[in-house]
This record gives structure tokens, C-alpha cells and sequence, in this order.
């Protein structure tokens, strides 16, 4: 059985959400900004978890960091992707309520990151793993991650009903 798509009301909710969320990371990027200092390591859970500020000229992890021209058409596919998903958000193409909750996240990380590199020409992490070596990231990345996590067990959850109902209507005698 299908779930009923998100009515209007829900849907300009979600859309003041993606707004709270988006000023949620701009205020904890001014804080890292305003309080850290670059390189400097701050244990919050000491051996898992710290601060450090960083400013990440690249995209995901870096990557295009030195290449102008690979960010800016990065930047305009970033744009449309982010403008695609909000018209999909605002006009009901979305199919159920976890696709709205996961793609509300996910713009809200995303824009969040396109303000920065809008604004400053560089997305300001400060969160950071000490058990491993990983990038540097922010909580627009967290957003960012938990939404297309969420989405991807929302789409593997409906495929495995669709297979199971399948199954069952195939085992039913005729």
C-alpha cells in the first residue's frame, strides 16, 4: 500500500525547516570561526571527536580545491541540483514523508555549504574524527550524510516490500 505523498502544509513546514537548518550551521560556522583557531585541535569526546577549524576551498573532501574553472561548474551543478530538489519539495513530486524528511536534510546541508562558497569562495569545517584519518567536515555535512542515508534506507525498504508483496502474490494459489 502506498503511503500518502506529503500535503502542502507539510511540504512549506519542510521548507521551514531546510530555512532553521540552514541558520543552525551558519551560527555554528560563525562560532568555529570566532573561537577556533586554524590547525589547532579541540577534543570535545577525547579519542573520537574534536574541533579544528578548516576552510575547504575544494568540494567533497577537498577535491578541486586548485581548479577554478572544476568549481564553478561544480557551483552551477550544485545550483541546479539544490534549485531541482526545492521545486520537487515545494510542488509535491516527492512520493512519501521520509523522502520529504531526507531530502529536506539534504537540501539544508547543501545550502548551507552553497552559502558559504557563495559568500566566501570556501565552506568552513570544524568538526573532526580523531580515530581516523578523515576530512575535516561541518554540521551542513552531517545534514548532508543523515539525509542520504535516510533516503537510501527509505528506497531499499520500499523495494523490499515491492519484492516481498511480489513473492507473496506469486505463492497464492491460482
Amino acid at each position: 500500500m502506498q503511503k500518502p505523498k506529503p500535503k502542502l502544509w507539510l511540504r512549506m513546514i519542510a521548507l521551514s525547516v531546510i530555512l532553521a537548518l540552514i541558520a543552525l550551521d551558519q551560527l555554528a560556522k560563525s562560532w568555529a570561526v570566532n573561537n577556533l583557531h586554524t590547525g589547532t585541535r579541540h577534543p570535545i569526546i577525547p579519542g573520537v571527536l574534536g574541533l579544528r577549524l578548516a576552510r575547504n576551498t575544494g568540494i567533497s573532501f577537498g577535491w578541486l580545491g586548485s581548479s577554478r574553472g572544476a568549481m564553478i561548474a561544480v557551483m552551477i551543478i550544485t545550483g541546479l541540483v539544490m534549485a531541482a530538489g526545492l521545486v520537487m519539495l515545494v510542488w509535491g513530486k516527492l512520493e512519501n514523508h521520509g523522502q520529504l524528511w531526507s531530502v529536506t536534510l539534504v537540501l539544508a546541508g547543501g545550502l548551507g555549504n552553497f552559502v558559504d562558497r557563495v559568500a566566501q569562495g570556501y565552506v568552513v569545517d570544524y568538526f573532526e574524527f580523531l580515530f581516523m584519518h578523515f576530512a575535516v567536515f561541518n554540521l551542513a555535512d552531517v545534514f548532508i550524510t543523515c539525509g542520504v542515508a535516510w533516503l537510501m534506507i527509505e528506497i531499499l525498504w520500499r523495494e523490499s516490500r515491492k519484492r516481498k508483496a511480489a513473492l507473496k502474490l506469486a505463492e497464492e494459489p491460482a
